[in-house]
């Protein structure tokens, strides 16, 4: 067995990072099955980067998987299971992450040869390979028809527990596939992220266009508030004058034509200068694209991947 690599360490922190983002996001607390979670995770992460030692954005391939479906199955809880039993509810989520890691485990050998090129390498671009989510997305259909059916939380919890263990039975078997998916993944963000840093000055000078019409248009909108009498402005239902920061993100929602309805214009000067400042927004729009585009053009950008 390998050791680990040198993205083994920020490919832990930022999968356990979304984790414990997710996690706390919906039950607001930290309970011993939180912790259990969490050591879940450590030994899971840590195996699949002894077995596949990869590049850092494996990791974020890896972290924003396992994100996905830590959301996905919060919805399917929310949605259907809502009465089931902590336990049967740490149990459950853990079951499929933990039918992954033997499945790569027990296949090891098979996709280290599909890691080194040994067998094709673009399986899982094959339509078939997907095919695996389909029986899982019935699984998760047929769990709606859970809570009409006025059963108890015990019930509840089994058929949460059942269900789960369908997708863990599923999971294990196309493992390979799906590890390759996510190692490909892991290559596609180093060509993406490769191909941004190339567009990096482009990009930062569209940014500072951006954020001098964002500056300047900020100061006009305080500055009238300061000289022209009258009510500019309505703040939260009450018409008022405007700090430099609350012009500021009126600016920003303005040239960026969101407008949220808690800081609106009131007065016809007003009203006309956010008019100008939008068609600007516009503007600057098509023009950043346009030179991105053109400096796309007259520098090409190669992946990192033949």
């Amino acid at each position: 067995m390998k050791k680990p690599d040198r993205y083994w360490l920020p490919g832990l922190v930022l999968t356990l990072g979304l984790y414990v983002l997710v996690s706390l996001s919906v039950s607001e607390s930290i309970d011993f099955f939180f912790v259990v979670m969490l050591g879940t995770l450590v030994f899971c992460v840590t195996l699949f980067y002894r077995l596949f030692p990869g590049s850092y954005f494996t990791t974020i391939a890896l972290a924003n998987f396992l994100s996905v479906y830590a959301c996905l199955f919060i919805f399917f809880l929310e949605s259907n299971f809502g009465v089931a039993a902590d336990w049967i509810v740490r149990l459950s989520f853990a079951l499929p992450i933990l039918a992954y890691m033997a499945g790569v485990w027990l296949r090891r050998g098979a996709i280290h040869r599909l890691v080194h090129h040994e067998s094709d390498t673009r399986i899982h671009y094959a339509p078939r390979v997907f095919l695996w989510l389909l029986p899982v997305m019935a699984v998760g259909l047929a769990t709606f028809l859970v809570p009409h059916q006025g059963f108890s939380p015990e019930t509840v919890g089994l058929l949460l527990l059942a269900s789960m263990g369908l997708i863990a039975v599923t999971v294990l078997a196309v493992c390979r596939d799906v590890t390759a998916f996510l190692l490909e993944t892991g290559l596609l963000f180093e060509d993406f992220f490769a191909r941004a840093s190339a567009l990096m000055a482009p990009t930062l000078a569209f940014f500072t266009y951006y954020s001098f019409v964002v500056i300047v248009f900020a100061g006009v909108y305080r500055l009238i508030g300061r000289i022209i009498p009258g009510d500019h402005f309505v703040v939260a239902g009450e018409p008022r004058a405007i700090s430099f920061m609350e012009s500021l993100y009126f600016s920003i929602i303005t040239l960026s034509t969101v407008g949220y309805g808690d800081l609106v214009p009131a007065s016809l000067l007003i009203r006309a200068i956010a008019s100008l400042q939008i068609v600007i927004g516009v503007w600057l729009i098509i023009f950043g694209f346009s030179e991105v585009l053109r400096f796309t053009r007259e520098h090409p950008v190669h992946g990192r991947r033949s």
